[in-house]
């Protein structure tokens, strides 16, 4: 599946984008995939506890999912310069599991939430003011859920990750102690 993109895209008088003609989206999903992946990795690898890179990134993730308009970047910096105890690399991890791309599948359902916990009902058209406060109550229901499932997902996968580690140097060192002996 490719999508046909210009060739060459004038910004300034002496400088301009060249933009590959085709663009093949299952790379770039596969490029987006494995930067989610990686940056997972460094926040395994940091020296944090694995309940402190859980609760970061669960926290990052509740952040995330809120409507913030922007301002949850400068939440993150705060966080991170308030608490050492924060991974600022897990936090950030956050950020890339949720992207604008996924951002509006949680805004619309986060509506749809808001209006069941108010109305009662999945409402169809009211007053812009009344959507707002159904995305902020249901954001803040889905957030609360998403954020408590990341942690318990993100606490077993840095305890698997750091046993599977652990056992790989450990073979590493026997392997090297047993070439000595010889």
């Amino acid at each position: 599946m490719y999508l046909k993109i210009e060739k060459h895209v004038p910004v300034y008088k002496h400088f301009s984008i060249f933009l590959p003609v085709n663009v093949d989206v299952r790379k770039r999903f596969k490029d987006y995939r494995r930067t989610v992946s990686d940056e997972i990795e460094k926040a395994f690898n940091e020296k944090h506890t694995p309940h402190q890179i859980a609760l970061s990134f669960s926290i990052g993730i509740f952040i995330a999912t809120l409507p913030t308009l922007g301002l949850g970047l400068l939440l993150f910096l705060v966080l991170i310069k308030l608490f050492d105890s924060i991974s600022s690399l897990a936090l950030m991890a956050s950020v890339v599991v949720m992207n604008p791309f996924i951002k509006p599948v949680f805004y619309l359902a986060s509506i749809n939430v808001g209006s069941l916990i108010i109305e009662g009902s999945i409402v169809g058209t009211v007053d812009p003011l009344t959507v707002v406060t159904y995305l902020y109550l249901g954001s803040l229901v889905i957030a609360s859920i998403v954020a408590s499932i990341s942690y318990v997902v993100m606490l077993k996968a840095v305890k698997r990750y750091r046993k599977t580690d652990l056992h790989v140097v450990q073979e590493i060192e026997d392997e090297i102690i047993h070439k000595k002996q010889e």
